[in-house]
């Protein structure tokens, strides 16, 4: 059946329509990565290995024995290095493209609970009291709920503002809502890596957290600045900085399914 196939498309008058597909297919496929790293710290790396790749093709070509011994060794090394130092990254690019072909069921929330939840940070906002609201999308947020305080109740906007207020003793750390429903509250969130600026600004933990689950997760994250009273969104690892509230509820209905 294989030699069959292998004559088949070798004699095919469709011979190079298929060498054309080929050709797409890889094209199309380094597009993919590239898109993928291009804001990363890998992308530079990646530069240096494809450069070297293309050192050690030409020295083949060259007939170069010794360089091009050389040039393997460096492109094995360099591929090693790159997923063992920039495995975080890879990761996320890994999920972020899982989460645009992902077959998984997006959460939908109600436009009254979107509303609330705008409304809440605003306030708590106005307040000066922070806040890191996190709204589940595909990718499931079990793994931080089993170590916080589950709740399980209905969406208010005095129930958000009530547990993001000062002497509450879960306070600390982020809310997760769940289709309509605060699954969980005083949520510890893993922090990225990278240090999160803008504009010269040097932003705090509550940002460092929502950046970090969105690493990992395709959640939107909601993120009220305790220190400047500025209201952000976070969603897959990408910053909004200092949105007005027409501003966060448009991004929001951008990012998740809304009834």
């Amino acid at each position: 059946m294989f030699y069959f196939l292998n004559d088949l498309t070798t004699n095919s008058p469709f011979r190079y329509l298929i060498y054309a597909l080929d050709i797409i297919i890889v094209a199309s496929f380094m597009y993919v990565i590239y898109l993928l790293m291009r804001k990363t710290k890998v992308y530079s790396i990646a530069i240096g290995i494809l450069l070297i790749l293309v050192f050690t093709i030409a020295s083949r070509i060259l007939n170069l024995s010794t360089v091009t011994w050389i040039f393997d060794r460096l492109f094995q090394v360099g591929v090693i290095a790159v997923v063992v130092l920039f495995q975080s990254e890879i990761k996320h690019g890994l999920r972020v493209l899982g989460s645009k072909t992902s077959l998984g069921r997006s959460m939908s929330y109600e436009s009254s609970s979107i509303q609330k939840i705008v409304n809440a940070s605003y306030s708590l906002s106005c307040k000066g009291f922070g806040a890191l609201i996190v709204l589940q999308k595909t990718t499931s947020l079990h793994s931080y709920i089993d170590d916080s305080v589950v709740i399980d109740a209905n969406i208010s906007e005095e129930l958000i503002e009530t547990i993001f207020y000062k002497n509450t003793p879960i306070h600390d750390g982020a809310v997760i809502i769940t289709q309509n429903k605060i699954d969980a509250v005083s949520v510890y969130l893993p922090l990225t890596q990278t240090e999160p600026k803008v504009k010269n600004k040097r932003l705090g933990t509550r940002h460092r957290a929502a950046i970090g689950i969105s690493e990992h997760t395709d959640a939107v994250v909601i993120v009220v600045s305790e220190e400047n009273q500025c209201v952000s969104i976070v969603h897959n690892a990408e910053l909004e900085y200092n949105l007005t509230k027409e501003e966060l509820k448009n991004k929001i209905k951008e990012y998740l399914e809304i009834k």
